[in-house]
């Protein structure tokens, strides 16, 4: 009778850290953590959340440094080469130099273009969906009265792609909360 109660006992044990193993295993891979300085040094800089660009490296490329969309779009923050010409300009940089695979580089641009959408736009909500489907479709949203009763915050969103990828990011900053 010990035994079998010694037995029971190991085996739940056993099974609660299999299940604790098996989430810190799955959260590691759904939402991975790189590049955790430079998050923080260009989050700081531009005054953002590390949670929330954290979010969007995980949303836009899974951290990884070299991926390139379909849409020709670099690097850890997808950032098209035409909007990181902009980015350059309004940094006072030389767009030559600009490399968007080096992760340094990309998490800048990304933090002060997501700053800058941040400065023209009300909400979280409307800053991802000028990030994903650019700035001025989301204006021209917001001038639509069956999308926005306001003129400042979107009450639909009617790319079903962008209205995910918001979803996603803003969900997803709750498992970065603690690890950034």
């Amino acid at each position: 009778m010990k035994f079998k109660k010694t037995a029971y006992f190991l085996s739940v044990i056993l099974t609660a850290m299999l299940i604790f193993a098996f989430n810190v295993i799955y959260f590691n891979i759904k939402y991975p953590l790189k590049y955790k300085q430079e998050i923080i040094k260009y989050s700081t800089q531009f005054n953002l959340q590390p949670t929330f660009v954290a979010s969007v490296i995980n949303a836009e490329s899974s951290f990884n440094c070299n991926a390139v969309s379909k849409k020709g779009a670099i690097g850890l923050m997808q950032i098209l080469p035409s909007t990181a010409s902009y980015i350059a300009n309004l940094l006072n940089e030389p767009f030559e130099n600009v490399d968007l695979f080096n992760a340094d580089t990309n998490i800048k641009y990304g933090c002060f273009y997501l700053n800058y959408l941040e400065n023209k736009f009300k909400t979280e909500k409307e800053v991802l969906c000028a990030y994903n489907a650019g700035e001025t479709v989301v204006n021209n949203w917001l001038k639509n009265t069956n999308l926005s009763s306001d003129g400042k915050i979107l009450n639909n969103i009617p790319y079903p792609v962008t209205k995910n990828y918001a979803q996603k990011i803003m969900q997803s900053k709750k498992y970065y909360l603690g690890r950034i």
